[in-house]
């Protein structure tokens, strides 16, 4: 029963894929589902499973001066996101995100990747291989955008056991967002903002690089079931030649500026996961303690994200 209910939420999120846009991803910031919380091990049992996923950044928060760093026109600080699992066979499973919110463009549901997940289990230790393919990419070069990662889940006692993820990502993405105007009058290196009410610049560009990731969790167990408390670092860099322009009025020629974007961002996680065979319910709070950015330029910051993860299975 509990499977034919889970079978028709896939089908119903599916009809509602088919009349939206593919939307794309965008660089520094970005909902990214992977490489947190994730295991080698399949966490639902009967062949399908429905992970939703709550998180909230707050705007300025851990940043070194707000006044630096004006929050994007239209960008949401609330995030929704659902990831769709369905087993093919005892070790390979095949899944899909949606981000049920949208982009800071206000557009609605989307979808966002693609993924295989190919499981083994040897002496005692889970292994996965995953590949993701992100269907919004740019195809002008022929080569879409995809993250290829691997990953292994290991027991260290009988109430700790260890997760290790590594991957190697191709971003070949487009972008747009709304940014505050400059009034007429005001230098745009000011500190000053635009007044409420004022007109929105439409930012958009394009960005082809590659990203490093890893993550490396403990997970401390408390019940049968089990549930854990875990703590997790992870680190994640990225190189891109982003190129960045300002859409004018018709006829008027667009200014465009091209960056070689280096950084890198290390993460904090913790939150507990209660598991039942049912469902598993986890909050977690992912904290940036330290970030590396371009010196040029005032480009987003990472911020913290509260959240909590809902998967039914």
């Amino acid at each position: 029963m509990r499977g034919k209910g889970i079978h028709i939420a896939v089908l119903a999120v599916i009809s509602m894929l088919s009349a939206s846009d593919l939307l794309a991803q965008r660089p520094v910031q970005m909902f990214d589902p992977f490489y947190r919380g994730e295991s080698a091990v399949r966490s639902f049992y009967d062949r399908y499973a429905v992970t939703a996923e709550l998180s909230y950044r707050p705007n300025a928060l851990l940043q070194g001066d707000a006044s630096l760093s004006t929050p994007a026109v239209g960008t949401d600080a609330i995030g929704l996101n659902l990831h769709l699992e369905y087993q093919l066979n005892a070790n390979l499973d095949l899944g899909m995100y949606v981000d049920a919110r949208g982009n800071a463009a206000g557009q609605g549901l989307g979808f966002s990747w693609i993924v295989l997940k190919y499981m083994s289990y040897q002496e005692g230790t889970d292994y996965a291989i995953r590949l993701a393919i992100d269907p919004s990419s740019d195809g002008r070069s022929g080569f879409p955008q995809a993250d290829l990662a691997f990953l292994y889940s290991s027991p260290m006692s009988d109430r700790v056991t260890a997760d290790f993820g590594f991957g190697v990502r191709r971003v070949q993405i487009g972008f747009q967002e709304l940014v505050p105007a400059t009034p007429e009058g005001i230098d745009p290196g000011s500190s000053m903002v635009s007044p409420p009410g004022a007109s929105n610049d439409i930012l958009r560009g394009r960005a082809r690089g590659w990203e490093v990731h890893a993550t490396w969790s403990h997970n401390i167990l408390f019940d049968p079931a089990g549930s854990n408390l875990f703590v997790s670092l992870m680190a994640e860099a990225g190189s891109y030649d982003m190129l960045e322009w300002i859409v004018q009025p018709e006829g008027d020629q667009d200014s465009r500026t091209q960056t070689d974007y280096r950084g890198g961002v290390l993460w904090a996680r913790s939150g507990l996961e209660i598991e039942r065979p049912a469902y598993r319910f986890a909050p977690f709070l992912d904290l940036p303690f330290r970030q590396w950015a371009p010196s040029t330029g005032e480009w987003p910051r990472s911020k913290v994200r509260l959240g909590v993860r809902l998967m039914l299975r």
